[in-house]
């Protein structure tokens, strides 16, 4: 039986189903980390877009249970037992958290407890509601701008933001180096050469005398790594000879060899589990990357956040005080006119008056410089090239501040970090990487054992005719080899020693996972404690005012009626009056900084349960670069925007209105004076 004409055919099906098998699991399409979040690999000219909040659940790591967090997308391979025993910890880790979230129960934590105080009415009114989104001065620019349309120039301009948007891009291409692996690669050797030496031998030239050669070889062909781990090469290697040899026929001659050899590890580096784990955890290290990108993206939109309501705060601050000089002015005038009446009474109060006076136009001045200030933080965090740091211009805030109570329970806001906050997703990336990796080392303790086969087919041809020799080849038997490599450590300190540190890195990747669980909760928790507080507060200021202000007309009023109370001067009267002022300048001031605190609570809740992204309906865009466009080298780059078009908010009739009502309080008071 001729044995060549059965194993020949039998390792080529052999190649070809190990070749095939390669090029359906490392050809198809190659889908990038977070797919649902960026989409799929930019098209040559179009841009996909896809939004946070448009992520189903069932699309989120089935590991982690992410729910509506966008999750990088893995092949579809048959999971090993390793990795489903690590995605049972990942469930056990959720149940136990789950339930710690539902046996939350602090009496300061409950919407119960903001029913000590009245709540504070949405349409309270106040000196600065209006005038803050009015220009206070008349040079220079105006940027009119809600909370919104800021967070959208800072998507767009601010350069930390730039910063964070590379990282995930960064991650990714560790991805495609990983897929390298598998790539075909072409090599090739070629060699000329020369020999004259002595024979001492009739055996290996036919007489004694010098041995005279001219050799030339040339080898080339392709070899790839295939997903079970195999080794496969084709190769060809040509030869030339002209010697004085009298045993070499014919002379000169030309030889080809055709060799196609398959070595496969059977153990240590076999498997398609193992082949693919580097590439797996390349994407899951790319996954960290782009929540870190989601983390870092809400916290820098944090900080503008806070930035925007210090300018709001530092406004209406600046009001207060101007309203509050408007008023001292007036006194001191309606005094300077009683020195004629009550002269020796009245000096002592007039300079008192007049020392308070002072006062408040210097704290008007200084709260000035806090505009200007706050507004510069703002610009610095924006980086709209329009409202440069250093440049004129005055920015008006638009948006409204929230005065309603809070709507969700600490319950919904810790669930909600639980199954959004970028670190959690972070956690479990981290932890199923550490798996892969522990799995890997248990694959590379095992020994060495290669499966070789080997067909080559071997021509050759007179005259230095090449082409006939790579003809003749094919006229001809096949030779081939089987064989068997085995190697192993017989004492095993290197590969016990490994694999036990990855079983401690494991290890310790679930007390991590548990330790950032427990920081997400605790920020959630503090979060939403400062979100209630800020309100009951704010409730208490709110009241203040009230009771200040009643306080302020009661005496105005008795003032008015009856200015000679018996045993008080005019000017002691209005002493009070500026006393009272005081005070309810400081609680209009108090109140104002519990709802400045209240409306930043509100989006920092929103960050603690790491859904501030899909609250604003921000996506994220991938693209190419315009000038590289259609290179398969262009760089791609991402960037935050509003999934629709954000409304040009502007002052409405009511502003006005307001507005107008604040103008008219001032004339008022200009026309007491004057009188």
């Amino acid at each position: 039986m001729n044995v060549t004409k059965i194993f020949v055919p039998l390792v080529l099906r052999v190649a070809l189903v190990l070749v095939m098998s390669g090029a359906a699991v490392h050809g198809q399409d190659k889908p990038r980390p977070f797919a649902k979040l960026f989409g799929r690999r930019a098209p040559e000219v179009a841009q996909e877009k896809k939004g946070v909040a448009a992520v189903p659940a069932e699309n989120a790591l089935s590991a982690g249970g992410v729910s509506g967090f966008p999750a990088p997308e893995v092949r579809d391979f048959r999971k090993t037992r390793e990795e489903a025993e690590v995605e049972s910890t990942i469930s056990r880790i959720y149940s136990e958290y789950e339930g710690k979230v539902a046996n939350m129960s602090g009496a300061d934590l409950q919407l119960d407890s903001l029913g000590a105080l009245p709540p504070v009415r949405p349409d309270f009114e106040a000196a600065w509601s209006a005038g803050v989104r009015q220009p206070f001065w008349s040079e220079g620019g105006k940027v009119r701008q809600d909370l919104v349309q800021v967070y959208g120039n800072a998507l767009t301009h601010s350069n930390a933001i730039k910063v964070f948007s590379d990282l995930p891009l960064i991650r990714e291409t560790s991805i495609q180096e990983a897929e390298g692996d598998f790539d075909w690669r072409a090599f090739g050797e070629v060699e000329r050469g020369h020999v004259d030496e002595p024979t001492p031998s009739r055996l290996t030239t036919g007489f004694t005398g010098r041995l005279l050669e001219d050799l030339g070889q040339a080898d080339y062909g392709l070899r790839k790594k295939l997903g079970s781990g195999a080794e496969v090469s084709l190769s060809n290697r040509l030869n030339l000879l002209d010697t004085n040899s009298s045993f070499v026929f014919p002379n000169p001659q030309a030889g080809s060899e055709l060799v196609f050899s398959i070595v496969q590890p059977l153990m240590r580096g076999g498997g398609y589990a193992y082949n693919r784990a580097r590439l797996k955890v390349a994407q899951f290290d790319a996954g960290m990357g782009t929540a870190e990108y989601l983390r870092s993206l809400q916290e820098h939109l944090i900080e503008v956040n806070k930035a925007y309501w210090d300018v709001y705060l530092a406004r209406a601050a600046f009001l207060q005080k101007q309203v509050l000089v408007a008023e001292t002015k007036g006194f001191v005038e309606q005094l300077e006119q009683r020195q004629g009446v009550d002269a020796e009474a009245t000096r002592s109060e007039l300079l008192r008056s007049r020392s308070s006076l002072t006062q408040r136009q210097a704290a008007l001045i200084r709260s000035e410089m806090a505009i200007r200030n706050a507004e510069e933080r703002l610009r610095a965090l924006v980086n709209d090239p329009g409202f440069a740091i250093g440049g004129g211009g005055e920015f008006i805030p638009l948006t409204r501040p929230v005065l309603t109570r809070p709507e969700s329970d600490v319950k919904e806001t810790a669930l909600a970090a639980l199954y959004h906050r970028a670190e959690v997703a972070e956690g479990f990336f981290q932890l199923q990487a550490a798996g892969l990796r522990r799995d890997m080392q248990r694959q590379d303790s095992k020994p060495q054992l290669n499966l070789t086969l080997e067909s080559r087919m071997a021509g050759l041809a007179g005259s230095r005719q090449i082409g006939g020799a790579f003809n003749d080849q094919f006229a001809h038997g096949t030779g081939w080899n089987v064989g068997v490599g085995y190697e192993q450590s017989l004492e095993r300190n290197l590969e016990t020693a490994r694999l036990k540190k990855r079983e401690y890195e494991l290890r310790q990747q679930v007390s991590q996972l548990r330790a950032t669980i427990d920081q997400v909760l605790l920020d959630a928790v503090t979060t939403y404690r400062e979100l209630m507080t800020a309100y009951r507060e704010m409730q208490g200021r709110y009241q203040s005012v009230l009771a200040s202000r009643e306080e302020v007309k009661g005496l105005k009023e008795r003032l008015d009626v009856d200015s000679n109370v018996e045993g008080q001067t005019m000017g002691y009267q209005l002493q009070l009056i500026l006393d009272a002022l005081d005070r309810n300048q400081q609680a209009e001031e108090q109140f104002l900084v519990s709802m400045v605190l209240y409306n930043a609570a509100f989006a920092n809740v929103e960050r603690a349960k790491g859904t501030l992204l899909e609250y604003y309906d921000i996506e994220v865009n991938r693209q190419r670069e315009t000038a590289w466009k259609r290179h398969r080298k262009a760089l791609e780059s991402l960037s935050a925007g509003f999934a629709g078009s954000s409304p040009a908010v502007k002052a409405d009739t009511a502003d006005r209105e307001a507005w107008e009502r604040h103008r008219a309080a001032l004339e008022k008071v200009k026309s007491e004076r004057d009188r």
